[in-house]
């Protein structure tokens, strides 16, 4: 049986006032779930319905593998409470399977395995919008624990009526969002924000989301979850102490990723080579980084490094001679911001710094 359906069916018949099991045809109590096993009567197989000592049975008309049962006298009331209690099975079960026809279709679309013409009848019949501003947003969750990532956020998620959660795999699920309300594409990483911090509050677990650009077509929403889960990917290598990434601001990261390995080892050694070992410690990368952090602003890093504005100076200074480049300057501190990240565009680039 599906967890899901399960679980609603559970949610049902816990506020029944009449005890109900269901069984399987073996006779094996799943809700609630026991080691408890029931004689099925033999009537059974030729009656849907049959009572046998205190007890009716009655097959699921919808789920024919599984029994209804119930301890009571054998009135029109008892039999009348298990066939309405049939029924709101049947119609949970009908539900379940329109969602899951929805939810392959929308898994379907995310990973491009559908023609035009497949599409426009599947969008047809679930009534989705082909033409609608859609934004994807890829969440991973490493610490799920015995639940998918995709049970967790259907808990949390705020859907709206267009928006649609979509269960790729146990640690993967894709909110696929309508965005013809948002002002600006920047909202969508403040929503993300702000839903990292709903989650962890709530459950105490972390998310890594990837935004895509905008679509407006459905039949182009698979190049917006690539993108979700290239910029997650980029990301990890190249801003790793950030969560949230978006895809349209992410350039330098996506020109860099797209390099020939071997093109970025040759240029990435024109800066960090033998000769140049001693000049870049880590107190010297350190003071550069955060020199670019704080956009080329002397006080404000030196503040921040704790350190006098002309010690900085001067190791700003060391490193123009040595290297022709004044980090002071925009276009060569870009010059050198590039060169430096060409560390990261392939794994065996040599020395990591």
């Amino acid at each position: 049986m599906d967890i899901r359906l399960k679980a609603r069916m559970q949610q049902v018949l816990d506020k029944m006032t009449v005890p109900i099991t269901v069984l399987d045809r073996e006779g094996n109590s799943l809700i609630p779930a026991s080691d408890i096993r029931f004689v099925l009567p033999s009537a059974l197989k030729e009656n849907g319905t049959c009572y046998h000592e205190g007890r009716f049975f009655h097959v699921c008309t919808a789920q024919p593998q599984l029994v209804l049962t119930v301890t009571c006298p054998d009135t029109p009331a008892a039999r009348d409470c298990l066939l309405l209690c049939d029924a709101m099975m049947g119609a949970m079960v009908a539900a379940n399977t329109v969602s899951n026809d929805i939810h392959h279709t929308w898994q379907r679309i995310l990973q491009n395995e559908l023609s035009m013409a497949e599409m426009d009848v599947l969008a047809d019949e679930n009534k989705i919008a082909s033409k609608l501003p859609r934004c994807v947003l890829l969440m991973h969750m490493v610490q799920v624990q015995n639940r998918s990532a995709y049970d967790i956020l259907m808990d949390i998620l705020p859907m709206a009526g267009s928006d649609v959660l979509v269960n790729m795999e146990k640690h993967t699920a894709v909110y696929v969002k309508d965005v013809s309300g948002l002002e600006e594409e920047d909202d969508l990483q403040q929503f993300a924000c702000a839903l990292q911090e709903t989650l962890m509050s709530e459950t105490g677990l972390g998310v890594t989301i990837g935004i895509s650009e905008v679509t407006e077509d459905l039949a182009h929403l698979h190049r917006a979850y690539r993108q979700a889960r290239r910029a997650i990917e980029i990301g990890r290598i190249y801003t790793p102490e950030r969560t949230v990434h978006m895809y349209r601001t992410m350039y330098l990261q996506r020109f860099l990723s797209d390099l020939n390995p071997d093109m970025a080892r040759h240029y990435y050694s024109l800066l960090f080579n033998p000769a140049t070992n001693r000049l870049f410690s880590d107190e010297m990368l350190y003071t550069i980084e955060m020199f670019f952090k704080k956009d080329l602003n002397l006080s404000e890093t030196a503040r921040q490094l704790y350190i006098h504005r002309n010690t900085l100076v001067y190791r700003l200074d060391k490193v123009q001679r040595m290297l022709g480049l004044d980090l002071r300057k925009f276009d060569d501190a870009v010059t050198f911001k590039i060169l430096y990240e060409m560390r990261k565009c392939g794994s065996n680039l040599g020395t990591e710094r």
